[in-house]
This record gives C-alpha cells, structure tokens and sequence, in this order.
C-alpha cells in the first residue's frame, strides 16, 4: 500500500487515501465527513495473508484450563511465575547473512541456539501491554544441518477480563509464547526459516543439559497450541495483542475488515516532538516510514490534548523503523499523537481501521443541534464496531455485553448488519456449560438475554436461537439461583451487582440491587417468548409467571411512598422498562423523579451516556418525548459543546471546562482513563429513529413494523431503518407522514388524532390505545397521509 506524501514543517507527512474538506472549525473533521471514501479504502484480506507462527504453551498447563472460574490472581506478578521449557529442531541448507529471533508473550526468555547462549530477553511491563515483542540476532548460532533452538521462558504479565472466550482469557493470562526466526535484519518481513506450531515440546520440569542439542525430549510433551497469531478474533480482544506492534508483518485484523491511510488537519513541532492532530477520534495506528537511514522512535497516542501530554494510556512506545520500511504503532483509539525522534527523512501518517459497513438508516430534522447528536452517535457505535462490536477503542477493547446491547440497537437500526452482533452473542455467553454470569456480572447476563432477543426480533435467525437455546436456559437457571424466597434479587451467587458508574450503583450495594431485579425481570420476560419460539411452552409459561411474581414482589419490596422505585434514574429507568411500573399514580411517581433531567436536578443524579439511553426510553414509554428531546440536547450536546468528536464513557455537564477528560469518573477512576469513544454512549442514533420517526419492529425478521411518528415539537423529521428485506422510509410534519415500505414488510401505522387522509383514502376514526388513528399497510409502495383541517 504505497503512499504518495507531501512535506511540512521538515518532515515527510504521507497524503490521505481520504482527504476530506475541513469543517468551519479548522482542527475538527465534521461528523457528517467520511474519514475514508470508498475509492480509498482497502480490505486487509485483499491485500494480506494471515501470518502463521503459533501461540503456544506447555501442555495442561495454562490457568485458564486448572482454574477457569476464577483467573483474578494472573494480574499477581508473583504468581505462576515457574520457569517453562521449549525445544525445536530445525535444518537449514544455507546460512542467511540476517538473522532475527522474535518472541511474543514471555516477560523473560533465555535464549539458547545449538547450546550456546545466545540472549536474555525481559520486558518490565507497560502500560496495559500484557507483553512485549522482544528479538535478538541468531545469525551467528545458525548451521548448515540440524539446528536446535531453546528457550526458558517466564509466563508474561497477565490482564485479567471477564470474557467467556477461552482463547481471550488464554492470551490475556500471559501464558503464551509466540516465537519464529527470520532471514532478514531486525523489523523486516521475510519468510521464517521457523515459526513456533504444535510439533514443538516442552516441560516444566528440565534435565541438566537440556538446552544442548544431543539431549533426549522424547519425554517432553507435545505443546498446546492455540493456532496462528493471526487466525482468530478473538487474540484482538481486550487489548491482548497490543505488544504485538513490533512483530513484522503484524496486522491483527480480521480478513473484513478495512484500511485506509490519513494525514493529520494540523501539525505543531514542539520541544517533546512533532505534535498531530488528525481531527477527530479514530481507530487505527501510525505508521512510520524510514527512507534512508534508521528510524528510532517513540510515539505516543491520546484521545484528548491532555491524556498525549500528561497520561498516555499506552505510556511511550519505541517504534523502530529499518531504512525503505515502515513500521505500525499499536492499535487503540485516539485523535492526537506525538512523535519523537522523527526527522526530514521520516513519512509519517496513520492507518484507519474499521468495519466496511453501509448505512441504511438515516435520521434528520429540522433541529441542527439533534441532527449532529444522531451523527455523532452513528460514528461513535460504528467506531466500536471492529473485529467484533468493542465496548470502546481505547479501553477495554472487549466485548461487555451490557455496552454491546445499546450498540446492537444502533448497528441493526442503522447499518442492518447481523455478522459481529451474533459472533458477539456467541462470544459472551461461552461454551456450555454456563457456569458463571456473563462478563463476571449478574446483570450483564440480563442484557445478554435482552440481546439475544433484540436480535431474533431483527434478524428473525431462529437457526441461532435454537443453537443457543440450551445455554441460555443454564444461564436463566443461575440467574433464578440470584433470586431469594421473595422472588427479589439478592446477588446470592456472588457476583457484583454492577448498574452504571455512578454512586451506589458500581457495586453491590441495596440501590444496585433494586436495579439489577428490574434488569431481571425484563430479560425473564424477553426469554419466555424467545423460547415460545422454539416451542419450549413449558420454559416460557415458567419464565412468564417468574416475571410477574418478580412484578409484584417489586410492589410490595422495592417500591417506596408515593409509589415510585426511589430517587435515583436508573433504577426508576429500567423498572419502566421492565413493566414494573403499573398504576397510573405510580407512574406520576416515576416520572416526578425522571422529570429532573429538565427541572432542577439533585447531586445524586450522575448517569453514564449508557444508562442514559434507558432513561430516554423510558422518558418514552412515560409519555414525555418532547422533555427526552430536551434532555438529549443537554445532555450530549454537552458533550459536543465540550469538543466531543465521539460520546464519552462518562459525562456530567458539571465536568465541563477547559479540560473535560481530566474530569470524567468512569470504572471508580478520575481522568483520562476514561474512554472517550464508547460505544454504550451511542444510544441517541437508535432512540431517535425509533421514538422521533417512530420505526418499531413488532414480529422476528422486522416483517411487521409499527410506525408511530412523533415529532416532539419538531417542524420535521425523515429518515429510514434498516431491515432483513431493505429501508423502510419515513418524512413527517404536523400535517403530513410519508412512508415507503419494501417488499415483505407488513406496516401497521399510527398517525396523531385527527381526519387523515391516505393515499386519497379518509381514514375511519378507530383509535389505538393512545388516541392515535391506526391503519395497515404492506404494499411495496409509498403511502402519503395527509392531515385534514377541520
């Protein structure tokens, strides 16, 4: 992928694949401007192989197979630190003039080549890098013939997440060694002379003279391996390959996935060293290019000014670079960076890497302020979506399931897109059998149940259902076991309660526990019709009566005078949600609480972006879209006003100031930790096709819609919802709603009370529920209603 370039300020700086005109601001890319155009952009499985050395570990071994339910100790530096013995054999018929050993996932290797020694390999660590690619010279040891390569290694510095994918928690532990051999000089691609794979051997336990080649391993077991470096996504959660920038060749992408090559808006040479802003959040990497001489430099990335400047999430990263090659950084999120030790002679760029997805949804109104939000949003949760939906770019890089529900919404509303939410389904809740709640959290396994719903109701893929049926029952049956003789929650198997991050509902405490129940009580009910359609009428009538004694137990437990569920949103939020709330005196209640999001607010009412779209839906299930509008314009468009080019992890408009990201408290930190890509912050793209244009799907495969526009106070609004069978379409004013359905797709439409005419057809008077005149319509064709004036 060659890249043309241009100079500026002394240094080679490559030209875009993509270069898109600026915005009125003149350091920020708009939101509605593609980084990338489609002429542009590459997939990497045109235009790369999977590289083929293996990860590999003595056999039997890994903690992640002796203890897989509780791995919180592999963060301990000073556990499972025994040294680990590896052979191989190898012939050579000539002697390359280079020669370099690399090694991947030890924090320390001795390094032994036809028994002599050749280096001590350490990495001390770094900042959420498990390990590092560490090499050294091996020319000098290699032979004509046979040759024995030999190492003592010390598992690498472990990362501990809750993910059901074992071979996430087996990367992550550290337990793993990557190793090959290449005939080239150090960071240059070339075919290996050898690459570690299964015929390796290994012990934990090594004779004297075991690093000599005449020694004996017929006793040594065959490794474990876990297969290439490259074969799987899931070596790319969590930030597991990190360390792995170094390794030539090393993309660690899925082949789908696409690239293209940017230029920063704005560059500044500072006395620390060229300082660029590429003018909005992005996922990817630099790249570095060398043309003459050798190229040792550091980098650094950060979302914000101040995380490049004060904390850098990945610390300072050397970046080597040999002359007529380019090297990548690692991948994470982030908008600024910082080269140091660059010079005339270097290119610099950076490489975007993103799921090639086409938006088919669409929203805009005559609100500009709205119409940026919903952009905003569809670019934060399509930065998520990469190998598979992450919850942010910059940390964790990870599949939590709670965040991925909110992501789910928007990637089926907007781009219809079915591959990474069911690989992600399937990642989460593991194999069978289930024997622990998903991502480590009881109510994570609510909305894995709620989206494993929400997608059937989607995509109508009952074959997925039907495969994950099983599974989802052992996981219900362990969430009943959290249930106490009330039918209330009360965390009985142990795991952490965790809500929002807000006071009192990040651990277990009586406030997250009242939430959780309702986060409960709504995935019962979402189970007992997933599994009517599987025809498992036993489990659903048992799910459905679990839920309304979990309903009514709320009434008589969890509900406080005058009849609402507390003081706090969230809980109040999700018991909406959950149908818990049930008279119309309580409802009063809820909303006399909810209602301080557009009155005056109280200290204790701190909410995530993420909790955040559940109170918007539940503002609309009250009733009050035209105050969730208002809210949604505070809320993130104060975010925008605070320089987001992406939703945040966490906000508070009481954090706003010169430098926001320092002020962000999200997982019990403060400061720049904080993501500020988050994919659970998305959640406006999908609230405002669904509540604003009113897009419903109301039967598995979107084959009935319910289409309710309400405009809110709005002049206009238009746009459109991806389906299995294409957009159906909707305009709107107070006087008029068009919509356009594609073939398949039964519409059963609501208009505002009134005469309405449709398609020069006078509507009868027979209301909805809600005072609103209904008519069905499944023509592949545009229905035009027109509002009639008394």
């Amino acid at each position: 992928m060659p890249l043309p370039s241009r100079r500026l300020g002394g240094f080679l700086l490559a030209a875009a694949c993509a270069c898109p005109a600026q915005s009125d601001h003149p350091f920020v890319r708009a939101a509605s401007e593609p980084l990338c155009s489609a002429s542009t952009t590459l997939t990497v499985g045109s235009f790369h192989t999977p590289l083929t050395a293996q990860y590999i570990w003595t056999a039997n071994d890994a903690a992640v197979l002796t203890e897989p339910r509780d791995l919180s100790r592999i963060k301990r530096n000073d556990w499972k630190i025994e040294p680990h013995f590896f052979r191989k054999k190898f012939t050579l018929t000539s002697i390359p003039a280079n020669a370099t050993l690399y090694i991947a996932g030890p924090r320390s290797a001795h390094v032994w080549l036809n028994g002599l020694p050749v280096a001590v390999l350490r990495f001390d660590g770094g900042h959420h890098i498990g390990f590092a690619t560490l090499s050294a010279n091996v020319a000098p040891y290699l032979r004509i013939g046979s040759n024995v390569l030999a190492f003592e290694v010390v598992r690498g510095y472990g990362s501990h997440h809750h993910t059901n994918s074992l071979a996430t928690r087996w990367l992550n532990s550290g337990e793993v060694l990557a190793a090959e051999i290449l005939p080239a000089a150090p960071g240059i691609a070339a075919l290996p002379l050898l690459q570690s794979d299964s015929t390796w051997r290994s012990t934990t336990s090594a004779d004297p003279g075991w690093q000599q080649p005449g020694f004996n391993d017929a006793a040594w077991k065959p490794v474990t391996s876990l297969g290439g470096i490259e074969s799987n996504i899931d070596f790319f959660q969590w930030s597991a390959d990190a360390g792995m920038y170094a390794w030539p060749g090393y993309l660690g992408e899925a082949p789908y996935m696409a690239n293209c090559f940017l230029q920063p808006v704005t560059t500044m040479q500072t006395p620390d060293g060229l300082l660029l802003d590429f003018g909005r959040e992005l996922n990817g990497r630099l790249l570095l290019a060398a043309h003459t001489q050798d190229l040792h430099a550091t980098i650094r990335y950060g979302e914000s000014m101040g995380e490049l400047l004060h904390a850098p999430f990945l610390g300072d990263l050397p970046l080597n670079v040999p002359p007529g090659h380019t090297a990548r950084g690692p991948k994470t999120g982030f908008r600024y960076a910082l080269v140091k030790n660059a010079s005339s002679d270097t290119t610099i760029s950076a490489e975007s890497i993103f799921y090639p997805a086409q938006a088919i949804g669409s929203f805009r109104s005559s609100d500009a302020r709205l119409n940026r939000i919903w952009q905003t949003a569809v670019d934060t949760a399509h930065l998520s979506m990469q190998d598979s939906i992450l919850d942010g770019i910059k940390r964790d890089r990870g599949r939590w399931i709670g965040d991925d529900e909110v992501i789910h919404r928007v990637v089926a509303d907007v781009y219809g897109d079915s591959r990474l939410v069911r690989s992600g389904l399937e990642d989460a809740i593991g194999p069978a059998p289930v024997n622990g709640p998903v991502n480590g959290l009881p109510g994570y396994s609510a909305w894995w149940v709620i989206s494993e719903f929400e997608y059937v109701q989607r995509w109508g893929d009952l074959d997925q259902l039907r495969s994950v049926q099983g599974r989802m029952l052992q996981l219900l049956a362990l969430m009943e076991r959290d249930l106490d003789a009330r039918h209330i929650y009360a965390a009985k198997d142990g795991g952490k309660p965790f809500v929002d991050w807000a006071p009192g509902l990040s651990g277990d405490s009586p406030e997250a526990r009242r939430a959780v129940h309702f986060e409960y009580l709504l995935a019962f009910r979402r189970a007992a019709t997933l599994l009517r359609l599987t025809g498992d009428t036993a489990s659903a009538a048992h799910y459905d009566a679990l839920a309304s004694e979990m309903t009514t137990a709320a009434q008589t437990s969890l509900a406080e005078t005058p009849g609402g569920f507390g003081d706090r949103w969230q809980t109040n939020a999700i018991a909406v949600l959950a149908g818990a709330v049930t008279s119309e005196a309580q409802r009063q209640a809820v909303w006399r609480v909810l209602a301080r999001t557009v009155t005056t607010r109280k200290p204790s009412d701190i909410i995530t972006p993420y909790y955040g779209s559940y109170l918007l839906s539940a503002m609309a299930a009250l009733g009050h879209r035209a105050e969730a509008l208002a809210w949604m314009r505070f809320y993130w468009g104060g975010m925008l006003d605070a320089g987001a080019t992406s939703f945040w992890e966490a906000w508070d408009p009481a954090w706003a100031g010169p430098d926001p990201h320092a002020r962000l408290q999200a997982d019990d930190k403060v400061g720049y930790y904080a993501s500020l890509a988050h994919g659970w912050s998305s959640g406006p793209a999908a609230w405002l096709i669904e509540q604003i244009l009113g897009l419903t799907p109301l039967a598995p495969g979107d084959r009935l819609m319910q289409i309710r526009p309400d405009l809110a106070g709005l002049q206009w609004a238009k746009g459109a919802i991806a389906t299995p069978q294409g957009a159906v379409r909707v305009e709107a004013t107070p006087q008029h709603i068009a919509v356009k359905l594609p073939a398949g797709i039964t519409a059963e439409i609501l208009l505002p009370a009134g005469r309405w005419t449709c398609n020069g057809r006078a509507l009868a008077n027979s209301s909805a529920s809600d005072d609103r005149i209904r008519t069905t319509w499944s023509q592949p064709a545009t229905l035009n209603c027109v509002r009639q004036t008394p």
